[in-house]
């Protein structure tokens, strides 16, 4: 949190699950909506292959992010 992703800079776990969606085109939960903030969740109820393929476009894109 708090880091620059693609022009953004998501200060809460609510921004950065917006981001993640729009620009990784995965969906996940932040922790706000489970009294956990500063958290994702991640559903694991697809397949092996899609899992692997959705944290991958996450890893990716997390990686781009400047201090």
């Amino acid at each position: 949190l708090g880091k620059e992703i693609r022009g953004k800079r998501p200060a809460t776990t609510v921004e950065l699950a917006a981001l993640i969606l729009d620009e990784a085109e995965v969906a996940v939960v932040p922790g706000e909506a489970f009294g956990t903030p500063g958290y994702l969740r991640l559903s694991y109820a697809l397949g092996d292959n899609d899992l692997i393929e959705g944290v991958s476009r996450i890893q990716k894109l997390l990686g781009e992010a400047k201090a």
